[in-house]
């Protein structure tokens, strides 16, 4: 009888041992340097804060008037970024995930999150310097863009149901992040194309004068438009990471079960797919609201930093983040201006806090809900 290898490790060496013991230690003092620092963040805040608000110095009303523009614009631009930037990346993991194939989703994927290395100053720049100003002469044509990709997405897709079965076999699902391109480049050249003569013919030649004429809409330079689209850009790949990995945590077994009570690809996405990827998904919106809520520069550079409280997406704002990062340097400490951008940063660390915290609260009670999947979803 054949006796099996010895499968048990040599000792270790006493030396091997420091190192281990070393290396471990290391890596739990840096975690709870991290916890340790992030609470003395907190406590900073609200050492500065608190005295003032109980002995008098800082009255509710002047609070109210300072930080009540600045939370307005807070939100205001985190929602223009998650607007642009959710849809986008969740349907970029989607296709990642399901879709595209192996080959293609292992050169396409490093490239998106290698997007999340770019500085926010950098986007700052070119939106504010670049981007704003080609949109304000080309407005109509890029209004008229956003309406029609949707569009355009989907008349590819009655087209290619149209097909002959060869042309859909080389025209394939899970190509169709590298086919789509010249079509949608294409409609974009023929809506600016256009767009000068619908401008003329709708809206009197200047779609700003009838936006503020007809609308009552003040189109500035700046606005959360551009901070949307810039934001969105910064805070995409970060979403796509988190929700294409969840979404390819899901076991395939349970698409192909589906599949096998006739389910189509459309039902097993919806009904099977999302649901099981779906702590993996609100924890990758969550954290990507809470660092569109904390960006700096890309506001501070593209939004014109003007304090106005309107949903309008032509008009600038003013955020906490942008406030204080103008501010601070010039206040003096202990002054009213000192205190009242301390409790806007209390209030952005406590906001941000509690998205983080009830991101990662939701994922872990749906992971425990469907952990009878059979795999970490």
């Amino acid at each position: 009888m054949i006796e099996p290898p010895n499968l048990v490790s040599a000792p270790r060496s006493p030396w091997r041992r420091r190192l281990d013991r070393l290396a471990t230690g290391l890596i739990a003092a840096g975690g709870i340097g991290v916890i340790v620092a992030v609470m003395a963040i907190g406590a900073f805040l609200v050492v500065e804060v608190l005295p003032a608000l109980f002995d008098g110095r800082l009255e509710m009303e002047r609070v109210r008037l300072a930080l009540t523009p600045m939370a307005w614009g807070t939100l205001k631009a985190a929602l223009w970024a998650m607007l642009f930037a959710v849809p986008l990346a969740l349907g970029a993991a989607i296709h990642s995930a399901l879709f595209m194939t192996r080959r293609l989703r292992s050169r396409m994927k490093p490239t998106l999150e290698m997007m999340e290395a770019m500085p926010g100053v950098v986007v700052g720049f070119v939106a504010g310097l670049v981007m704003a100003p080609w949109v304000e002469r080309h407005l109509a044509g890029v209004l008229t863009l956003m309406l029609l990709l949707p569009l355009g997405v989907l008349l590819a897709a009655g087209l290619w149901r149209r097909l002959p079965s060869g042309w859909r076999r080389r025209l394939s699902l899970a190509r169709a992040g590298l086919w789509l391109v010249p079509w949608l480049l294409l409609l974009a050249l023929a809506t600016f194309s256009l767009a000068p003569w619908l401008e003329v013919l709708l809206f009197g030649g200047d779609l700003r004068v009838w936006l503020d004429r007809e609308l009552g809409l003040d189109y500035a330079t700046r606005n959360a438009m551009i901070v949307g689209v810039a934001m969105g850009f910064a805070v995409m790949p970060s979403i796509y990471a988190l929700a294409e990995d969840a979404l390819s945590g899901v076991p395939g077994r349970l698409g192909e079960g589906a599949h096998a009570l006739g389910a189509t690809r459309w039902q097993t996405l919806w009904r099977v797919v999302l649901p099981a990827a779906s702590p993996g998904i609100f924890a990758a919106v969550m954290i990507g609201t809470g660092r569109a809520v904390g960006e700096t520069m890309i506001v501070l550079m593209a939004s014109g930093n003007a304090a106005l409280m309107s949903l309008s997406p032509f008009e600038g704002m003013r955020s906490m983040a942008a406030g204080i990062a103008v501010e601070l340097p010039e206040a003096v400490p202990g002054s009213e201006a000192y205190v009242l951008l301390m409790l806007a940063a209390l209030l952005l660390f406590i906001f941000t806090f509690l998205v983080n915290t009830l991101a990662e609260v939701v994922r872990s009670r749906l992971r425990r809900r469907y952990r009878w999947l059979g795999g970490a979803a």
